[in-house]
């Protein structure tokens, strides 16, 4: 059970340190309509540090960590002991695994301002990436002992007493309580699953697991850890089916796994090919067998609406970048491939898409040339 339990800590180590960030290209209208009003308002006063923060948070919001990292590194090259963005950029660095990189900005925000509940489990986050389970150990205590109420910092201190396979009874205390201020979360559950399995308590850890399967049907380790609860008490018939149900997902995460890979040396054959003019056909080939492997690879669409602009098939290159933009709406290099489709055809639709390409990315001098060639023209047009 030492995997499985090992793969369970390791998830919910990762879910909370991400907690609310989806996948990117996961984003709706609203969140849309919210970062262009975040945007427009940091242009109009750019050395505002809570138009940053507020920019910074959408971005992690919708996971455009690498958006928000250079969001706050802008502010702080002017303001480098500003404790709230230096904190925010930790946090942004957890997500893009950057952990010495989230150790150094947490250790900062600490240092300039208050050294408090939040701030230290970051820092906790940031040492356990780093392989440091001590020192991640002390900051977690710390963080309980500073807000006995924070059900993250119960949570990480339980989940790293399971993991460590001693304290069984604490951890299950620790994680009781995160359970108990934050009822929802599947994760907890599935950790409190896994501590009472280790203290014995086969039968609770069977009920806390089945709510965390209630709560996340597709985890694949719930179901592994229920199997082990279910056979303690005897219910064979129910561990099998929490085996077969693990197996089933487990196949499935590597069926994922293979698709993607296969996806990833198509689309890799492609690019390299890309760099030979007289290639063109075999590395749109090579692409679109990327995107077909997985449907979801908006790189692929990207590379491949550059190869049909390049071959001056403007109308699959429109429908190629509309996938790319489709799966990932943030991108600021497919807004500016989509301008280059239209510039042509649609100088309005071409200057609102590189609108949106410098507003996501500012500084790029081929979107400012861009943009600006696009302004002069539309300046130049007769009206109607």
């Amino acid at each position: 059970m030492r995997s499985a339990c090992s793969l369970i800590l390791i998830a919910a180590f990762i879910s909370c340190a991400t907690a609310g960030s989806p996948p990117e290209g996961a984003v709706d209208r609203a969140t849309l309509q919210s970062l262009e009003a975040a945007q427009q308002s940091l242009r109009a006063a750019p050395d505002s540090e809570a138009n940053r923060l507020t920019l910074a948070s959408l971005y992690l919001k919708v996971g455009q960590n690498h958006s928000a990292i250079e969001t706050l590194q802008a502010y702080l090259q002017s303001h480098p002991e500003a404790p709230k963005t230096l904190r925010l950029l930790a946090v942004a660095y957890l997500r893009a695994e950057d952990y010495a990189a989230a150790k150094d900005s947490v250790e900062r925000a600490l240092r300039f301002g208050q050294r408090d509940s939040a701030g230290v489990q970051v820092l906790a986050m940031a040492q356990l990436g780093l392989q440091a389970a001590d020192a991640a150990e002390g900051l977690f205590r710390e963080a309980v002992k500073l807000d006995p109420d924070s059900a993250e910092a119960n949570l990480q201190l339980g989940l790293l007493y399971t993991k460590q396979r001693r304290n069984p009874e604490e951890a299950v205390r620790l994680l009781e309580k995160a359970r108990t201020l934050q009822p929802n979360v599947a994760g907890t559950y599935s950790a409190l699953g896994s501590a009472l399995l280790e203290s014995g308590h086969a039968r609770e850890a069977a009920k806390s697991l089945e709510t965390a399967i209630r709560l996340a049907p597709d985890s694949a380790e719930s179901y592994y850890l229920l199997a082990s609860a279910y056979r303690q008490i005897h219910e064979d018939d129910k561990a099998a089916t929490a085996l077969t149900a693990f197996n089933v997902r487990k196949k499935a995460d590597a069926d994922q796994r293979a698709r993607e890979m296969r996806s990833r040396a198509d689309y890799e054959e492609g690019v390299n090919l890309l760099s030979n003019t007289e290639q063109l056909d075999k590395a749109y080939e090579a692409l679109a067998k990327a995107v077909k492997e997985l449907p979801t690879f908006d790189p692929g669409y990207y590379r491949m609406a550059q190869v049909s602009y390049l071959k001056g098939d403007l109308k699959n290159a429109l429908a190629s970048i509309r996938e790319a933009l489709q799966l990932k709406p943030l991108e600021p290099e497919y807004y500016y491939v989509l301008a280059r489709c239209l510039e042509d055809t649609d100088q309005r639709a071409a200057l609102e898409a590189i609108d949106k390409a410098v507003g996501l990315r500012p500084g790029v001098p081929d979107f400012e040339d861009l943009l600006r060639e696009l302004k002069s023209k539309a300046a130049l047009k007769p009206p109607a």
